[in-house]
C-alpha cells in the first residue's frame, strides 16, 4: 500500500486531480489521475524513486481534517464491477469518487480507517485496472475495519474477512440468502494479513465478551492460510470457513452466492489441528531418506565435522565477552559464504558504520588489512576484493532508526529481492534499547520466535550475535595464573568473559526463548590477560553450548591472525 504525497495537474486538464503516492516498501513513485481515471507511472514526467522526491512538509492536524472531510463529502455509489451495491458500502461509511468526465462512473473507494472509535484515515482503491491502493490520513495502528458497526450490531456471531471488499460482501451474501435476526457482525483486517496480531489483539476482549461465536474467513492462498493461524492464537475457539471461490467478493462475481452463504452459514468447523502429526504410512515414506548433510559450511573443518555442516532453516546463536571478536568471527562467516558458496547475504550491525563493515568483510577476503593505519593501503588488492563481493552483500541503513518491526520487514525484501540466503544481526539486543528488563526480555522472546520461523518458511540460515550478561563472582588473577601454568587459560570459571570466563547458556540475553527456539548456541571465549603472550591472547575457543541436532559440546581452538584479520582452526 501507498502513502498519497502529493498532487499534480494532468494532462486531462485537472488542476490537481493527478496524485501521487509512494509505495514505501519498493522505494517506487506513481500516479493515478482522479479526472480521467488513468495510472501515471511517472507523474514527475521521468522515474524516480521515493529518495530522490522532495516530500512535503507534515500536514497539520488542521489539513488532515479538511481532507478528511472532503472525502467524508463523497457519494456512496454502487460499484457494479464489484457487484457491491451503495446500500450496503453505506452500511460501513464506504465512499466512492466518480470520474470528472461523467460525474458518475465510480474511479475508486475509500474505506474508513478508524482509532478508538474516530475515523483517523482512508484506504484508497482504484476501481478500474490495474488496481491500485494507498492511504490518506493516519492508518497504521487502526482498528479493525468495520468493528464500530459490529460492536454496536447485537449479532450473536462476529465473521473475520482478510479484505474490506470481502467483508461487504459477505454482509450483502447474507442479506441477500438469510433471514434478518440471524445475520452476523461483519469486520475486515485493516492493513491486510500482516495486521492480523496488531489489529485484532485490539478487540480480542471484548469481542470474546459480546459475541457468542467467532468465525475467520480469510484468502484460500498461502497468505490466507498464515493468518488464520495467527489469528487462531488471539480467538483459540473460533470457527473456520472455505469458501467456494478465493475469497467472499469473488463469490459475488462468480455468481456463487448462495453456495457462500451455505458454507459460512452451516459448514463453518473449528480448524483442523495442525498441532497433530499422525505418524502412518504415508509419514513413512516422507521421513524415508538419509538424514543429509547442510548445504553450507563453516570456515572451520572441525565444526563441519561434528555439525554436519549448516542447513537452511537453522537460526545460530552466538555470544562474547566484550571486544573478544565476535563481530570478526561474523564478517569471517559471511565473507565465506560469499567466496566459498557463492550467495548473497544481509548483514544488520547497526553498531558499526557501513563503511567500516565493508572493509572488514574485504579484509577476510584480500587477506590483508584494510582498517589498520600502520599497514599502507594497497589499492589493487582493495579493488579486486571488492569486485568479489559486488551485489553479493547487504546492509541496513544506519541512518534509519532500527526496529525488530521494520528490521523483519528489511529481511523478506532482502530474501525475496536480493535472494539473499544467510542473514547476520550483531547484536540482537540492540533492537531492545531502552526497555525495561521484563519488556525487554519479552520482546526478545517474540523476536527469536519470529527468526526461527522466518528461517524455515524462506529456507536460510540466520547467525544472531548476542550480548552476554556479566558471570556471577570472580577469580584472582594469581588463581588465574596458577591455572595458566598448568596449562589453562580458558574455562576459568566464574570471571570476566574477556579474562577466560565460561561462557555459559544463561547468559545470553533471552537466554530462555533462544534455547527454545534456537538449532545452536555458541560461545565465543578467549582471554585478554594483558600479562599473557600476544600468541595466547589471540587463541578462542568456538565452544558448542547447546545442540539441538546431534546433541555435541565441545570447544574448537580458533586463532585470530591481526595481519590477515582471519581466524584459523588450530
Amino acid at each position: 500500500m501507498g502513502v498519497c504525497i502529493d498532487k499534480l495537474p494532468h494532462s486531462c486538464g485537472t488542476k490537481d486531480g493527478l496524485q501521487v503516492f509512494a509505495n514505501e516498501e519498493t522505494g517506487h513513485v506513481n500516479g493515478w489521475c482522479f479526472a480521467c481515471s488513468l495510472f501515471v507511472p511517472n507523474p514527475y514526467g521521468k522515474p524516480k524513486t521515493l529518495d530522490e522526491v522532495e516530500l512535503p512538509k507534515a500536514k497539520s492536524d488542521e489539513d488532515v481534517q479538511k481532507e478528511l472531510a472532503e472525502i467524508n463529502s463523497y457519494p456512496t455509489l454502487d460499484v457494479r464491477s464489484r457487484r457491491l451495491r451503495g446500500v450496503m458500502l453505506e452500511q460501513f461509511d464506504i465512499r466512492t469518487s466518480v470520474s470528472e468526465e461523467d460525474g458518475k462512473t465510480p474511479t475508486a473507494m475509500y474505506f474508513p480507517m478508524q482509532i478508538n472509535g474516530k475515523t483517523t484515515g482512508y484506504y484508497v482503491k482504484t476501481l478500474i485496472k490495474p488496481t491500485y491502493t494507498w492511504s490518506v490520513g493516519n492508518v497504521r495502528k487502526a482498528e479493525p475495519f468495520g468493528w464500530q458497526q459490529a460492536r454496536r450490531s447485537g449479532a450473536y456471531r462476529l465473521i473475520i474477512a482478510e479484505g474490506k471488499e470481502d467483508a461487504v460482501a459477505i454482509a450483502t451474501i447474507f442479506e441477500k440468502h438469510g433471514d434478518e435476526q440471524y445475520r452476523p457482525a461483519v469486520i475486515a483486517l485493516p492493513n491486510g494479513v500482516n495486521s492480523v496480531k496488531s489489529s485484532l489483539s485490539q478487540i480480542a476482549e471484548e469481542a470474546s465478551r459480546i459475541f457468542r461465536e467467532i468465525l475467520i474467513c480469510f484468502d484460500d492462498d498461502k497468505a490466507g492460510s498464515k493468518a488464520v493461524e495467527d489469528a487462531l492464537q488471539i480467538f483459540p475457539n473460533a470457527l473456520t470457513v472455505t469458501l467456494p471461490e478465493k475469497d467472499a467478493n469473488d463469490c459475488l462475481i462468480k455468481g456463487a452466492s448462495n453456495a457462500a452463504y451455505k458454507a459460512l452459514a452451516y459448514h463453518a468447523k473449528p480448524p483442523k489441528n495442525s498441532r497433530l502429526v499422525i505418524f502412518d504410512e504415508e509419514f513413512h515414506k516422507t521421513a524415508r531418506e538419509p538424514t543429509p548433510y547442510g548445504e553450507l559450511t563453516y570456515p572451520f573443518p572441525t565444526m563441519n565435522k561434528v555439525m554436519r555442516n549448516i542447513r537452511y532453516g537453522e537460526t545460530i546463536y552466538i555470544g562474547s565477552g566484550v571486544k573478544m571478536g565476535k563481530s570478526e568471527l561474523l564478517n569471517e562467516l559471511a565473507a565465506h559464504f560469499v567466496r566459498e558458496h557463492d550467495i548473497n547475504v544481509l548483514v544488520a550491525k547497526p553498531e558499526e558504520e557501513n563503511k567500516k563493515s565493508y572493509k572488514l568483510l574485504l579484509n577476510k577476503i584480500a587477506n590483508k588489512s584494510f582498517t589498520d593505519p600502520d599497514v599502507p593501503f594497497d589499492y589493487e588488492a582493495f579493488d579486486e576484493a571488492g569486485k568479489k563481493i559486488a551485489r553479493k552483500v547487504t546492509a541496513i541503513n544506519l541512518y534509519q532508526h532500527l526496529t525488530w518491526e521494520t528490521l523483519r520487514q528489511d529481511i523478506m525484501y532482502a530474501v525475496n529481492h536480493h535472494g539473499v540466503k544467510a542473514v547476520f544481526i550483531d547484536p540482537i539486543t540492540n533492537l531492545t534499547n531502552g526497555m525495561p528488563s521484563s519488556e525487554a526480555n519479552e520482546k526478545l522472546q517474540q523476536i527469536a520466535e519470529d527468526l526461527a520461523a522466518i528461517a524455515k518458511d524462506l529456507d536460510i540460515v540466520v547467525f544472531i550475535f548476542v550480548h552476554l550478561k556479566a558471570p556471577e563472582g570472580f577469580i584472582s588473577r594469581e588463581s588465574r595464573n596458577k591455572k595458566y601454568e598448568k596449562g589453562q587459560y580458558h574455562h576459568l570459571g566464574a570471571c570476566p568473559h574477556e579474562l577466560g570466563g565460561d561462557i555459559l547458556s544463561n547468559q545470553f540475553a533471552g537466554s530462555r526463548a533462544m534455547m527454545r527456539s534456537c538449532h545452536l548456541m555458541l560461545g565465543l571465549e578467549g582471554n585478554k590477560d594483558s600479562e599473557l603472550p600476544e600468541e595466547v591472547r589471540s587463541l578462542r575457543w568456538l565452544t558448542i553450548l547447546e545442540d539441538r541436532e546431534f546433541g555435541n559440546s565441545l570447544s574448537i581452538p580458533l586463532y585470530y591472525n591481526k595481519a590477515t584479520t582471519r581466524y584459523k582452526e588450530v
